[in-house]
């Protein structure tokens, strides 16, 4: 079976949100709305409810759910739907371009996951994520996001300070680390400042080498995580703990992915044929998880200054008449294919890059 209405009779939508989550149940063979949307709210006592309206409208069926947000909104409907026969995936947004005309309601949002589920094929349903390690990587990754945009914050205010008033010689680049230690320090000279701006001054920089320490200190922690769970990953060339942390949130557990194409196309990274006529050439899938992509491309950006079969698969491909951007792609697909292989058989594909084989197929 490969067809959604092979395996389904039903598919139930789910919009979910902070007090209340909206459900629409939808003929799998025909995508027409059978019942809802209905609203529950997010409680033991509304997934029962829930569970109970599904049960009504659905006459013992087959049914799927799609639920948007399973790994943090819908995450306890996620867990009460684990005892029952409702069989659970993670709805993905369908293009904003789609609504045009169509309008937003939580119904309709409902409605609308219910059908993106239906547009898939079986192998591509992806079963939310799961896991304590997981969820362990995934607190300490909010962590580390909120600290550095506040580190980000202060270093802006702090380079404010340093241009308004000439607390340093030169003023044209950013703060270094060494500058910042050095108006921590109150080692400030010139500019004619007052002591009350230099005082501030320090006591900004200050909270700039403490948002530094915290971060040092969280990374120690995602690395020590990742070692625990997974430490073959940190193996992998250009691989480093934050990176290798983004990889295991989205990957989560062995078969949750068809394959490694799946796993490409969630990262944004799958190749998306663009042609007409004679001419046919390929671009990355600018959609996925963006952090998944980020990952990736940082463990690229890593490989092409420091790796040498990443070198020399670019100066070969680059004598072949390609683009960089297009080299650029095909080195994601290689690096998503080698860490998927990696993640699913605990066997890193040890194909060099030069090789051209398992590059090449990406194109």
């Amino acid at each position: 079976m490969s067809s959604i209405a092979e395996a389904y009779d039903y598919v139930v939508g789910v919009d979910t949100h902070t007090a209340k989550h909206v459900y629409a149940i939808c003929d799998a063979r025909t995508g027409g709305v059978v019942a809802g949307p209905e609203q529950f709210p997010v409680t033991g006592r509304g997934y029962d409810k829930a569970v109970a309206w599904i049960g009504r409208h659905t006459a013992g069926g087959r049914v799927l759910a799609a639920v948007e947000g399973t790994g943090s909104y819908g995450a306890g409907l996620t867990a009460a739907l684990a005892g029952t026969a409702i069989a659970v995936t993670e709805a993905r947004p369908g293009p904003k371009k789609a609504r045009r005309g169509a309008g937003k309601t939580d119904g309709l949002d409902a409605i609308g996951a219910a059908r993106s589920a239906l547009a898939l094929t079986l192998p591509e349903l992806i079963s939310p994520r799961q896991g304590d390690q997981r969820a362990d990587l995934q607190v300490l990754l909010i962590m580390r996001q909120q600290k550095t945009k506040e580190k980000t914050a202060k270093i802006n205010a702090l380079n404010a300070i340093v241009r308004l008033t000439g607390l340093l010689p030169d003023t044209r680049k950013k703060l270094t680390m060494t500058q910042i230690r050095r108006i921590a320090g109150g080692a400030l000279t010139g500019g004619g400042s007052s002591p009350i701006i230099a005082a501030q001054a320090a006591e900004l920089a200050g909270e700039v080498l403490l948002c530094q320490q915290r971060l040092n200190a969280g990374q120690k922690q995602i690395r020590a995580a990742v070692a625990r769970w997974r430490p073959d990953l940190l193996a992998v060339v250009g691989v480093g703990p934050i990176v290798a942390a983004q990889v295991l949130c989205a990957w989560s557990h062995a078969g949750r992915f068809a394959d490694d194409a799946h796993f490409a196309s969630l990262a944004g990274v799958s190749p998306v044929p663009i042609g007409s006529g004679n001419s046919l050439v390929y671009r990355l899938n600018y959609g996925g998880d963006r952090q998944l992509n980020s990952a990736i491309h940082t463990v690229m950006l890593t490989r092409k200054r420091c790796d040498p079969r990443t070198k020399a698969y670019i100066a070969k491909r680059t004598t072949d008449g390609k683009t960089p951007r297009a080299i650029n792609r095909l080195l994601k697909r290689y690096i998503i294919r080698e860490i998927f292989k990696l993640l699913e058989h605990g066997a890193p594909d040890q194909t060099a890059t030069s090789g051209n084989t398992d590059v090449q197929a990406a194109a």
